[in-house]
């Protein structure tokens, strides 16, 4: 499928952060200095933005998250939010498959 976006998993984000290729994108309402904590990451490797705010904001509002790893709870907000930009402005980006939960569990 052409739109098909790429899912990673939590190493294979590291990795692409850690090479600067990329960087994780929180979607979550939670402040990102915690979610960066959990994680272990520098304050560059991440940042938090709205979904909403990036799937109606257009393609310039979208082109800023080309290359990122989005992530949410679960992965299904993150997965929409990287399906939605590539179908309607066609910025390729990533989704951390299965979201934080499937990194550290049910924290919230």
């Amino acid at each position: 499928m052409a739109n098909e976006i790429k899912e990673v998993d939590i190493n294979e984000a590291l990795e692409l952060i850690g090479s600067g290729r990329s960087k994780i994108v929180w979607l979550g309402r939670e402040p990102v200095d915690y979610i960066r904590q959990l994680l272990d990451l520098k304050p560059e490797a991440i940042e938090a933005a709205s979904p909403n705010r990036i799937v109606i904001g257009g393609k310039e509002e979208a082109g800023k998250y080309t290359g990122r790893i989005f992530m949410c709870y679960h992965g299904r907000t993150s997965r929409y939010v990287a399906e939605s930009i590539k179908e309607n402005y066609g910025v390729d980006s990533l989704n951390l498959k299965g979201g934080i939960t499937a990194i550290v569990g049910e924290i919230f």
